[in-house]
This record gives C-alpha cells, structure tokens and sequence, in this order.
C-alpha cells in the first residue's frame, strides 16, 4: 500500500512538472495588430526567445471584453497592439511592467501605468487614385462629411477599433464636442463599418471604398506594393500616438510575456517595425521606410488621459447615434 501510494505521489508530482513545463513552453499573446506585421515580428521573438507563440487576433474591443470574461484564469500574456488609453480603461486586467529596453525609448515616449509603447503610429486617409482625382481627394475631417463621399468612406467600428476610437476621440478634442460630433455624425452617415480597421486598407485598395480611414502602416503596405493607393494627412489635424502591449493581471507565462515585451523594443524588432512601415520609439533607431515625416505633418496633442477617462461615455454616444444612421 505504501509503495503504491508512493507510486501515485510520482505520478502526481511527474504530471505537475509536465503541467508547467507546457504551461512555459509558449507564449500566449491576443493582439489587434495586422498580420503583416505579424509575420515578421512573432517569428523573430520565437527564434530569439526559442519559445513558441499562440496568437489570438481581434479588434481591440473584443479582446479586452475576452480578458473580462477570463480574468483570474490565466489566458492570455499579453495584450500587444492597441491604443494606450485601452489598457488604462482597463487597469485591473494587465500587471506593470518595465522592461530592461525601456533605457532606449525616445525622450518623446513614456510608459503610461501598465501600457509600454513599442512603436508610433499616424491616423491617415487613404484614397483610390484610381477612382478619385486630387481634386476630389478629401482635405479634412469636416471634408469627409461632404454628400458626395455617401456610402463611399470606409472605417472601423469606434467600439471594436482602437484605431477608430482614437479617430473619433481626436475629432472631439480638436472641433471640441459640441461641434465635433456634429462633425462626426456627418462623417458616420457617409461611412460603412467595419469590425476592425485591418479590412479597411484593402477596401480602398480594391475599390471597394473610395477613401478609408486607417493607420498609415496599412495603407503604406498596398501604396509601396504598387496599388492605387496615396495616404493623405488631414490638415485639420491628426495623431502620432504610441501602440502599445502589457501583461496581463494574471499570465501563464509570465517570464514568456515579459521576455516579448523587452524583444519588441529591441533595435532588431525595432529595425524590422520600420521595415514594414511603423515608426520607431528608439531613439537610436534611423527611420529607412517611405512614411512621411512628423514635421510635415499637422500633429494634434492628442490627450489619451482624457480619452481613456471619458471612453465608456464616447462610446454610448457612439452606439446611440449608429441607431440613428441614415
């Protein structure tokens, strides 16, 4: 009896260890980000960690509404590409974390609670050249609300984008809300949505939409590979804002989720970021990509504190006026 008992307790022990062992042997990351840059990122991390990573793609509102239902039952690592002001809505479900990188980020980059920064990204307007002369392209936000553009702008839901949120949350503050939701229901009356901005790019690529309201990387993917594609600034105003990833609250592999979290802010994933067309954070970093330059650019001080502070209320008003959709 005791040495079957004995037995057992090996057993018991040996299939623990073989639980941990798993449980470290992968990385599990949910992000937002467009798998192009996914393509190149993820597997230099696995070769340089040697670690294998379980990917779970989404628009930021899905994943961060996945964490809730999962919370304290260690899922996800980390959450990598979204807005800043996403995880700061949502500090109860990711841990802070200051990675070793962090001494070479850009004086213009600061880690916001748990949120760490890895790379810069620019809201932009993409055309179809082929279907739309410069002449028609749009200038402006307030442009985009013009009848013309009925039914033929395409963007991302505000409550499932972050991308979108952002786009919604810079109008208000630069018009201010009163006039700037009356801009943006001129806009939403023009536009069809998508669940996710990633789609967004290839619709104005392949015509399927005229002008599409996207992150600059996206569409410099199908302007570089020689689509009818031009990025467009608006010169009311736009946002260079931090993409950002954090641990969880509460991640499986830990150790895993922080080592990808220092990889991102490495000069090599810093280098092949720039190489698909995102702007670096390190300050050690030459850009070499065909992106416009910040100074070139009408770059609005984009306030994420309010936006994360006043992001439920946004978007209830967001929800209320899609009911009233013409």
């Amino acid at each position: 009896m005791k040495m079957t008992r004995r037995f057992l307790s090996i057993l018991a022990v040996g299939a623990l260890l073989t639980t941990q062992a798993l449980a470290q042997s992968k990385v599990t990351i949910y992000t937002a980000a467009p798998q192009d840059l996914l393509d190149h990122v993820i597997p230099a991390f696995e070769k340089s960690a040697n670690v294998k990573v379980e990917l779970i793609k989404g628009g930021s509102g899905d994943l961060i509404n996945r964490l809730k239902a999962e919370k304290g039952r260690q899922a996800a690592d980390v959450l990598f590409s979204v807005s800043t002001e996403v995880i700061e809505a949502n500090a109860a479900l990711f841990s802070k974390f200051s990675p070793e990188n962090i001494k070479f980020l850009s004086s213009v980059f600061k880690i916001n609670d748990a949120a760490v920064p890895f790379t810069a990204v620019a809201n932009s307007f993409g055309v179809n050249t082929k279907l739309l002369t410069p002449a028609q392209y749009p200038k402006t936000w307030m442009d985009l609300g013009n009848p013309m553009y009925k039914g033929k702008i395409s963007a991302g839901r505000p409550d499932k984008s972050g991308s979108a949120f952002i786009q919604l949350a810079l109008i208000l503050q630069i018009y201010g809300e009163e006039k700037g939701w009356d801009i943006y229901a001129k806009i939403l009356d023009n536009t069809v949505l998508s669940n996710s901005s990633g789609a967004v790019s290839k619709f104005v690529n392949d015509g399927e939409a005229l002008i599409g309201l996207s992150n600059e990387d996206t569409l410099l993917k199908f302007k570089a590979g020689g689509g009818p594609v031009d990025i467009l600034y608006p010169t009311d105003g736009t946002s260079a804002l931090a993409d950002s990833m954090a641990l969880t609250a509460t991640p499986a592999n830990a150790e895993g989720g922080k080592a990808f979290i220092n990889f991102m802010l490495s000069r090599e994933a810093q280098e092949i970021l720039d190489g698909v067309g995102r702007r670096t954070v390190r300050g050690d970093v030459v850009s070499k990509n065909q992106l416009t330059p910040l100074n070139k650019i009408n770059v609005f001080k984009y306030n994420d504190d309010w936006a994360g502070a006043n992001r439920a209320r946004i978007l209830a008003k967001f929800n209320e006026m899609l009911l009233n959709k013409k």
